[in-house]
């Protein structure tokens, strides 16, 4: 699109979560996924990842970097919020990368088989915005063997709650309104015992901790490979 004022084309669809590099210049918003260790840890468990499906793409920050990985052949990314998913586009061409599928799906609701099996799916930032996160994690197994989870947890101090067996805490989103927020009006977070419980009843027999942020500024936060076998 070399005809566009890139700065003015960005300043229309703002505000922006994410900030991207054209040809050099910093356009968007303040999240730099350039220097993000998720997608690298992601592939060093999952160096085979060829097709991979994506929960909660935002504006596409980690979802550019996935596609643009060795071998990656595809991914689709589902993102609740179609605005989101109009600022990744936009990013898309300019960047020129064709093998990615951005959808708008609600991942409260979704039925995630309409989609089939991928290689591996990649979790980050989305499963503590949900009020039944258990729900999303049946259908994991159904699409792939190899899973990969960024998210925050609740510490067991805070947990005051057992809701479908699984210990936590519920916590109050931001609404519709907010490209940050869960589409709720409340989130549960569990601990992560009961979030290691959900897995394993749900068939991911084997669960590395690659990371346990107990520092977080917005709650301890976890990163795990999880595996069928």
């Amino acid at each position: 699109m070399p005809h566009l004022n890139l700065e003015e084309e960005f300043e229309r669809r703002a505000p922006w979560v994410t900030k991207f590099v054209i040809d050099g210049k910093e356009y968007g918003g303040d999240f730099d996924p350039s220097n993000d260790p998720r997608v690298p840890m992601f592939f060093k468990w999952f160096p085979d990842a060829r097709e991979i499906l994506e929960f909660g793409s935002l504006e596409g920050g980690h979802t550019f970097n996935l596609a643009r990985s060795p071998g990656v052949k595809r991914v689709v990314a589902l993102e609740a919020r179609a605005s989101n998913l109009e600022r990744a586009v936009f990013v898309q061409h300019l960047l020129d990368i064709s093998n990615i599928e951005f959808k708008v799906a609600n991942l409260e609701e979704i039925d995630l088989a309409t989609f089939g099996k991928f290689d591996a799916l990649f979790c980050s930032g989305l499963l503590y915005h949900l009020p039944e996160p258990w729900k999303l994690i049946s259908q994991f197994s159904k699409l792939s063997s190899n899973l990969f989870i960024w998210t925050h947890y609740a510490d067991d101090i805070q947990a005051n709650e057992i809701i479908n067996g699984y210990a936590g805490k519920s916590y109050k989103e931001a609404g519709i309104s907010d490209p940050l927020s869960g589409l709720s009006n409340m989130s549960f977070w569990p601990t992560l015992s009961s979030l290691i419980k959900m897995l394993t009843q749900n068939g991911y027999q084997k669960i590395h901790v690659l990371e346990n942020n107990l520092t977080h500024p917005h709650g301890p936060a976890v990163i795990m490979a999880a595996t069928l076998i």
